[in-house]
């Protein structure tokens, strides 16, 4: 495709707020998924009209577009509400902060795609979702890898649909929304009627495979082996959980729900994050009554908790673990789990122990240890591991979990921090993604909501609403064959990595030709 001739600044800035809008609105709880389909067609129309006359001008639309489109992906943020920080403008630092790493990323993509499209012939609909798929993928790289807002996470929304994601992970769905949005571009931009042809013949395809793949699969898919998962949502606020005051008001909660939901008889019972607002190990009283409630409901109960284990007695230093511990009806617990991705300057400090002064700031982090050990619990219907708050987002953490052993997954969090704000909904289905990826099914529970059941094709089967007590049962399929995705992780992904890389090379060793 011929380079189109400049658009007007303000036009320009116009079709990037819009782009980065219409991708937000694609992401729940708004339900307008299929704007992610032609949501970068705007973008990638400005990125065909720039012509590179320098970094900063390829780079600039993709960072306004980024902007438009993680600011109120994230807007949240600034509502977070804890005993330590709860003030929005205090807040709103960190938001921009948030805001400006993630929307780098996009300008790089902008700038990789305006040199590739000035030096090279290669069509659009090749380099574009090649380009955004290694960005995108390079983004969620290392301690402050995020994979918030990636173009794939729209699609749970239409799970049969992108049951290949357990070949290609969640990069293979951005891959194919970011190809659609392509070719739906080359449609509009008034190619000649044979290419245009072809476009749509190949549009019909793109958008049709997956579909009936995904037909087949689910068809075909299923277990003989079940597992009957009871999920409790207690509905503790953040200003009661952790008053000393209200202590055994929420054992109290956790107790009667575990016995309502015990009359369905189930295999295992979950309690969120930190649903023991205690050392649970060093206080013996309220362990025992947690083993008292597993007793009485005859069912093993999964819960987090915090954790503490002293470095050095004689000085009094220790180290505190987010974690989910397995406790038995016989009263005994089984295997311990500590959080390994911990969430940066929400947990920890990143680069502490690289510069010491950065110990010295303080966000009102938890300042939790990072666990090691990739820990897989076990009971009689099942093998399964825990995936404690925002580690759900993480896939590479997720399938070695299922790579170890992991029959299904259960996601344990407290999003109360965050109110009814979109946070909640678009982390329950990023967690969605991970059961179709690995092909297991998940059991989540929320402290507030949402909680939830899906099964390995990443089908919701039952939910709760946001701020409700309550609890769900449900008997979920338990399978032990890996996925290709879970057995051989990112290998979709990094060839498109490196295939973006030969594209970049190509580009600065050829002259400059005008062309897409």
């Amino acid at each position: 495709m011929k380079q189109n001739a400049p658009i007007s600044r303000p036009r320009e800035y116009a079709l990037l707020v819009v782009s980065g809008l219409a991708l937000a609105l694609a992401f729940p709880p708004t339900g307008l998924w299929p704007l992610a389909f032609v949501a970068l067609v705007p973008l990638f129309d400005v990125l065909g009209r720039t012509r590179a006359t320098g970094f900063w001008s390829a780079f600039r639309p993709g960072l306004v577009a980024g902007i438009a489109f993680f600011a109120p992906l994230l807007y949240w943020l600034v509502f977070l509400s804890s005993r330590e920080m709860d003030n929005p403008v205090l807040m709103s630092g960190p938001l921009v902060l948030l805001v400006l790493l993630q929307s780098f990323y996009w300008g790089l993509f902008s700038a990789a795609a305006v040199l590739v499209s000035s030096r090279t012939r290669v069509t659009p609909v090749v380099a574009l979702p090649i380009l955004w798929v290694a960005v995108e993928q390079l983004r969620s790289l290392f301690v402050l890898g995020f994979t918030w807002g990636a173009v794939g996470y729209t699609a749970v929304a239409v799970p049969e649909s992108i049951q290949f994601a357990s070949v290609t992970g969640l990069m293979g769905v951005s891959f194919w929304i970011v190809a659609v949005n392509a070719i739906v571009l080359g449609l509009v931009a008034g190619e000649p009627g044979r290419r245009k042809g072809l476009l749509a013949g190949a549009l019909a395809a793109v958008i049709a495979l997956p579909v009936l793949h995904g037909a087949l699969v689910v068809r075909n898919g299923g277990s003989d082996r079940t597992v009957r998962v009871a999920v409790i949502q207690p509905n503790i606020t953040a200003a009661t959980k952790w008053d000393p005051r209200h202590k055994d008001e929420s054992f109290r909660v956790l107790s009667e729900l575990t016995l309502e939901a015990a009359r369905e008889d189930p295999d295992l019972v979950i309690w969120p994050e930190t649903a023991t607002p205690s050392y649970l190990l060093r206080e013996p009283d309220y362990y025992e009554l947690v083993a008292e409630t597993a007793r009485v409901a005859d069912a093993p109960i999964l819960t987090g908790l915090p954790d503490l284990e002293y470095v050095s007695r004689e000085t009094g230093d220790r180290r505190t673990f987010n974690s989910a511990l397995l406790v038995l009806p016989d009263g005994s617990w089984r295997g311990k789990y500590d959080k390994i991705h911990l969430v940066p300057f929400g947990e920890i400090i990143p680069f502490e122990t690289v510069f010491p002064i950065l110990k010295r700031v303080d966000f009102g982090e938890a300042d939790f240890a990072r666990g090691e050990d990739r820990i897989v619990f076990r009971i009689p219907e099942g093998r399964f591991s825990t995936l404690i708050c925002f580690e759900s987002i993480f896939p590479r953490l997720v399938r070695q979990f299922v790579d170890g052993g992991a029959e299904f997954l259960v996601n344990i969090t407290n999003d109360v921090w965050y109110g009814r704000s979109s946070m909640p909904h678009q982390h329950a289905s990023m967690a969605v993604m991970r059961a179709i990826e690995n092909r297991r099914s998940l059991a989540r529970s929320a402290n507030s909501g949402v909680s939830l059941f899906a099964d390995p094709h990443g089908r919701v089967v039952a939910r709760t609403r946001l701020f409700e007590r309550t609890f769900l049962v449900y008997d979920l399929p338990v399978l032990d064959r890996l996925s290709f995705y879970a057995a051989r992780g990112d290998v979709f992904a990094w060839c498109v990595v490196a295939l973006a890389g030969l594209l970049v090379a190509g580009a600065l060793r050829g002259r400059r030709e005008g062309v897409v």
